[in-house]
């Protein structure tokens, strides 16, 4: 079952999403996938839109580059060995708070899976294949939520 992205829900599926690069900041995007094919498929998507991907090759790699490189957007598989896509976004949330948007794409799309994805603090569940209209959705979402939730400059 293919889940619709918000933007298909409120504008149809097939109504386009064009954005500029003036639009949309660039993000550096975790991209955290045990499937080499997989995870290269999407930093190649990534890259293509004008956006600087980082590539995990599972969860706990996942967890360790974002403790140490700042990244906005992870867009995580959910079923990896050793720490799953669902965990990932649990630990990244504690080592980031509000300063990451966290986006899962996974072939599980039941309602009970978007009720435990919602649960570890995802902000979107994309069903795999992730399309390039739905990447740059998500990424463009991304780009809003990080800008409105930015921290404001103290004067001290």
């Amino acid at each position: 079952m293919k889940l619709k992205t918000r933007h298909e829900r409120v504008h149809g599926e097939d109504s386009m999403v064009v954005i500029t690069p003036e639009q949309v900041g660039r993000l550096r995007v975790l991209v955290a996938d045990d499937d080499p094919g997989s995870a290269a498929s999407v930093a190649e998507l990534v890259r293509m839109l004008g956006h600087e991907p980082v590539v995990a090759d599972g969860g706990t790699r996942a967890v360790e580059i974002a403790s140490t490189t700042p990244i906005d957007v992870a867009l995580l598989d959910i079923e990896m060995p050793e720490m799953d896509g669902l965990e990932v976004a649990r630990r990244l949330l504690l080592l980031r708070r509000q300063g990451v948007y966290i986006a899962v794409i996974t072939g599980r799309g039941s309602e009970a899976d978007l009720q435990l994805s919602a649960s570890a603090g995802v902000i979107e569940h994309l069903v795999k294949p992730c399309t390039m209209k739905a990447l740059t959705g998500v990424l463009r979402r991304a780009d809003d939520y990080l800008r409105r939730n930015a921290p404001t400059p103290q004067l001290h």
